[in-house]
């Protein structure tokens, strides 16, 4: 739950930043800061670890690539159109696809309480979206979007620890981040150079991007490869619902983001679904 307030705050700070340079810019800068950030908790915390599994660290890279690459720059591309609070909101989305998934690639059977709880997930999305008029597909489209990447990206890093337990949490994390970065690099392509050199120069973005890429991918990271390590990725994804609970009130007070009763109203709905997949 820290690592969500934590992320809460860095996506706060991305939504300022994003009123000068777009997603992909970001994305690429927060996992570029990243890397360095996990490169030092990696040898501070034992050094290179990579396992005696290979098909476990080429997991965890897959799974940077797919989340914290693609999952990641439609996430911040649907918070540039619809706000922090509706889209982490409709986020929650993330632990249904998560739960489908684990059943069908790792053979996790879902509890009783899983498909009532899925059912009020959609509802709350859906009721936090507004009437179908108001509906901004693109938006819809970006967070599912997002919410696949992601889901698929933490049943890979389960896999992964499933596959090796002596894997370490520094090294894991290293693959993760060093998979967002090439998927960043494959995204943009020959806009690469000239996209970066235009994030890190100075302006009003600069401040707000380096205060959420330390925060959000900086520490974050390193709390979600522990708690990806001692859950499952159903349990991680119901973790991640709480997001929402920190982002609404944080939106409101770093960037002026008013948050609608709907939206409230909504998200808490979806929790309530979320909970009872996890606990029942």
């Amino acid at each position: 739950m820290i690592g969500c307030a934590i992320w809460a705050v860095a996506l706060s700070f991305f939504k300022i930043a994003e009123r000068h340079i777009d997603s992909s810019q970001i994305n690429l800068i927060k996992n570029s800061v990243g890397l360095v950030f996990v490169t030092g908790w990696m040898f501070f915390t034992g050094g290179w670890n990579p396992g005696d599994v290979d098909l476990a660290w080429q997991l965890m890279f897959a799974s940077g690539v797919i989340g914290m690459a693609f999952g990641d720059v439609f996430f911040l591309s649907a918070i540039g159109r619809l706000g922090v609070g509706k889209a982490t909101s409709m986020a929650l989305l993330t632990p249904v696809l998560t739960l489908i998934l684990e059943f069908f690639i790792l053979d996790r059977s879902p509890s009783a309480g899983s498909f009532s709880g899925m059912f009020l997930v959609l509802i709350g999305v859906f009721y936090l979206h507004g009437p179908v008029k108001n509906i901004s597909k693109e938006g819809f489209r970006l967070i599912f979007l997002a919410c696949l990447c992601v889901a698929i990206a933490q049943v890979l890093a389960r896999w992964s620890f499933d596959l090796d337990q002596d894997l370490s949490l520094g090294t894991s994390a290293f693959f993760r981040v060093f998979g967002g970065v090439i998927g960043m690099a494959f995204i943009m392509r020959k806009d690469l150079r000239s996209k970066y050199l235009s994030a890190i120069s100075k302006g009003p973005h600069l401040k707000p991007l380096m205060i959420g890429a330390f925060l959000g991918t900086g520490i974050g990271i390193c709390l979600y490869q522990s708690a990806a390590k001692l859950t499952t990725a159903t349990q991680l994804s119901f973790l991640g619902t709480t997001t929402p609970i920190f982002a609404i009130p944080i939106a409101w007070i770093i960037a002026k983001e008013i948050p609608q009763k709907r939206v409230v109203v909504g998200a808490l709905i979806a929790i309530v679904g979320v909970s009872l997949i996890f606990l029942l």
